[in-house]
């Protein structure tokens, strides 16, 4: 019987013999490329990894069968925060910056191994010969190539800015990496006092930690209750700066108390008014999240410092009252830290002047589903700042810099001597070309997104291999997440056009989130992810791929129903069985090679109509990624029109020794035998293993994964085509045979039934069976009645015409 060990076989027959192996000297087929998400190297896949490399393997497999000359690579994303933090876990943080490199580069690679054999397992059919990682010299070179160009095209810039921080990382993130977060907190009101007057002016915060830092009030020009104070003065309670108070028409004046604390900086309208209004800067805290420059306070954590300056405030009598709210807050993507933005000297990538080009690009790709391409016209519409690129850690690519401490000027080293690392390396040049100063290796890797937003260039043998880039660039397809749209498909698409002024694909498939059986987000640090392991302890790989596809509602987060995998391997088991019946009824005789249309009977001729349609269905349903469309489809024929059917309705005469009946067991074998062939290869862009294995199990010697996907034929019958001596015309067309042979099985349904009720079995002999159908249906059913009679063990079968009825004579 099917199970693990079938699994292993075939994934090791396959590498063996290199059937997924991309031909790059193949000039005749033509190619097609998939950009697959390098995962990061956790060290395990998760069920979201489970569904969306199936997705890719299904398309490649599909690809292949198609005539393609599939370029199937995978990536490992290897460096960034987690390998950083597992590191410090198991070696500490005092290590010199090369060892600890070294350390997290061993953790990297162990997980990486692990990662590839449990993608080998799930069948994956990548082609190992095009594998990149970023942590590789080969690819970081090609990472710093791509930062230099875009250096040389004035993209890059380096300057001190209030930047999302995350104290805890001790990093600059990208606005891309946050995540909102509900945290229920105080909405603080504080009277601020009015210098030389005797009025006061109330704020609401959240942040009243903040208020050492506060440089101005702010409040809506055309506010009437506050025209007359713009421009004065007004004291901060606790720590006694006078600030002004200005007027911005950003200011919603119908919002609280309808002024606003201008702080350094609490979020991003204290930067956009920092700036506009040209306002002092104070430090409020720092790269670990505490507080600075406020006096007794200076030096506490921020969550420890906030009701200490509540209690404070309270005693001054400065509160005027205190809410309890629920409100958003912005969090590390990576390790749930509520970011601050805190002035750092980092590098940027200008990407906001180009949003309009991004969404034009975008435009410019077929998107599936269609509306997840409003996730990044979203995004792109949104962005305010530029794309900040560096990271304060250690184990990332270096940035290709070094700059000159006196003057800032950047210098970039040759673009032959890549990889660099300015952190461990002198300059390229001894003194800054600009001023003469001492030129300074920058320290700061690369943001990992800066690594994968080339992935569709470095697949395709960007930059030396010309040749194999002019025929695959743009990929084909890409692959990914909604969840990562804003981050890998934008970044994407601006690269791509800033390194090669095209797009990175051709079309994008989107696909939602795996979620818990409650719809909850699976957290592995919360210990309620799902693992693949323990799934594979119950089923085989091809159950779980074919859930897959059943549960693929593309562009949708999913949750993960147990049920589904009992109905796939339900099926599974379906699969094998009935195969083994065909087997039993090919009895070791050849099965004939072309349709013995002269031998067949209606069953026959109808299960063949419905194949080819269901064929024509599947064809076009993987070709749009429409897999629980190819795979429901597929299944339902099988298991409740070939299975629950056919198969039944011929065992009569696979079973027939009788000399009259040769020709139509021959008949029914080739029908068998061609239908469970034609449905293997429908399936096996999904469930390969179980494919492979029963194709094996009838003396085949070549891969079914080498088959030629089926073909649609528009076949109409021809005027001499009988079936049991009835003539069809040639008016009759596919579609008319299979509603006949629908409707025959109905009534075979409503004599099983009757006998039930009769409590007959239904192998014993009654004497006859009376039917009445409509006059369309009456030809077909005195061509049946033959078959009809042996099929439900009748004496004699009676056809009428009128009102359908099906009655029996016991």
């Amino acid at each position: 019987m099917y199970d693990i060990s079938v699994d292993e076989r075939w994934n090791r027959y396959w590498l063996e013999h290199k059937l997924a192996n991309f031909d790059e000297n193949d000039a005749e087929k033509p190619i097609y490329v998939i950009d697959s998400p390098p995962p990061f190297t956790s060290g395990t896949l998760h069920m979201g990894h489970v569904s969306s490399y199936s997705f890719v393997d299904f398309m490649a497999r599909y690809k292949r069968m198609k005539g393609f000359n599939v370029l199937y690579p995978q990536g490992w994303d290897t460096q960034g925060f987690p390998t950083e933090k597992a590191a410090e876990a198991k070696f500490g943080i005092s290590l010199p910056r090369e060892e600890f490199y070294k350390r997290c580069s061993e953790i990297a690679h162990e997980n990486l191994a692990a990662m590839k054999a449990q993608m080998r397992l799930l069948g994956c059919s990548f082609d190992e010969r095009y594998e990149y990682i970023t942590m590789t010299p080969e690819y970081r070179a090609k990472v710093q190539l791509s930062l230099l160009m875009m250096h040389d095209k004035k993209l890059i810039y380096r300057e001190k800015s209030p930047v999302e921080w995350c104290t805890r990382c001790l990093s600059a993130i990208a606005h891309a990496e946050t995540e909102e977060k509900s945290v229920e907190t105080n909405f603080v009101h504080v009277n601020f006092e009015v210098v030389g007057t005797k009025k006061h002016i109330t704020i609401a915060t959240t942040r009243p930690e903040l208020m050492h830092a506060c440089v101005a009030l702010a409040v809506n020009g055309n506010d009437d209750r506050y025209k007359d104070i713009i421009g004065k003065k007004v004291a901060v309670p606790l720590f006694g700066q006078h600030v002004e108070i200005i007027a911005d028409d950003h200011v919603d004046a119908a919002l609280g108390t309808g002024a606003e604390m201008v702080c350094t900086f609490g979020d991003k309208v204290d930067r956009e008014m920092y700036y506009r209004h040209k306002l002092k800067y104070i430090e409020a805290i720092d790269q670990r999240g505490r507080l600075a420059n406020a006096d007794k306070f200076s030096g506490m954590k921020i969550s420890d410092a906030r009701p200490e300056i509540v209690k404070a405030l309270e005693a001054a009598g400065a509160v005027v009252k205190i809410e309890k709210i629920t409100h958003s807050v912005k969090v590390h993507d990576r390790c749930g830290t509520e970011i601050e933005l805190i002035p750092s000297m980092q590098w940027f990538i200008k990407v906001k002047e180009f949003a309009g080009l991004i969404k034009d690009i975008a435009n410019d790709i077929g998107w599936t589903p269609e509306f997840t391409k409003q996730y990044l016209i979203d995004w792109a519409n949104f962005i305010d700042w530029d794309w900040i690129i560096s990271r304060n850690r250690v184990f990332g690519t270096p940035i290709p810099f070094w700059y000159c401490e006196k003057c800032g000027e950047i210098i970039a080293p040759e673009k032959a001597k890549l990889p660099v690392n300015p952190a461990l390396e002198g300059s390229p040049l001894d003194k800054c070309p600009k001023c003469g100063g001492k030129a300074v290796g920058e320290t700061a890797t690369c943001d990992v997104w800066v690594d994968s937003s080339i992935t569709p260039l470095v697949i395709t043998g960007w930059p030396d291999n010309k040749e194999l880039f002019k025929r695959s660039f743009p990929v084909d397809l890409r692959v990914q997440g909604t969840e990562i749209v804003r981050t890998w498909a934008f970044y994407t698409i601006f690269r791509s056009w800033a390194l090669t002024d095209n797009k990175p694909f051709e079309k994008m498939l989107v696909h939602g989130m795996v979620l818990r059986p409650d719809g909850k987000r699976m957290s592995k640090s919360k210990g309620t992810g799902i693992s693949p392991e323990e799934l594979l302890k119950k089923y085989p790989v091809s159950p779980v791929r074919l859930w897959a596809a059943l549960s693929s509602a593309i562009g949708k987060d999913k949750p993960i129903l147990y049920n589904d995998f009992d109905y796939a391997k339900s099926f599974i088991i379906k699969l094998f069985n009935s195969a083994a019946f065909v087997k039993t009824a090919i009895d070791g005789k050849k099965v004939p090679t072309i349709e013995p249309s002269k031998d067949m009977g209606i069953f026959d001729v109808w299960i063949l109509n419905r194949l080819n349609t269901i064929t024509k269905l599947a064809d076009n349903a993987y070709d749009t990624f429409a897999f629980y469309e190819a795979a429901n489809a597929v299944i339902n024929f099988y298991w409740h029109e070939f299975c629950d059917y056919y198969l039944e309705n011929v065992k009569h005469r696979v079973y027939s020794t009788d000399k009259k009946m040769e020709k139509s067991r021959h008949a029914a074998v080739f029908t068998l035998h061609h239908v469970l062939m034609t449905t293997l290869k429908l399936l096996t862009p999904i469930i390969p293993h179980i494919t492979e294995e029963v194709n094996s199990m009838f003396n085949s010697d070549i891969s079914i994964t080498l088959a030629e996907f089926p073909k649609h034929t528009e076949r109409k019958a021809p005027p001499d085509y009988a079936i049991n001596g009835i003539v069809y015309n040639s008016d009759i067309i596919d579609e008319d045979y299979e509603n006949v042979g629908a409707f025959l099985n109905t009534i075979i349904a409503e004599v099983r039934k009757a006998k039930a009720s009769a409590r007959i079995a239904l192998n014993k002999e009654i004497p006859s069976i009376n039917i009445n159908v409509p006059e369309e249906y009456y030809k077909a059913a005195i061509a049946a009645k033959g078959e009809i009679a042996q099929i439900c063990k009748a004496q004699a079968v009676e056809v009428a015409q009128g009102v359908y009825s099906v009655s029996i004579k016991v």
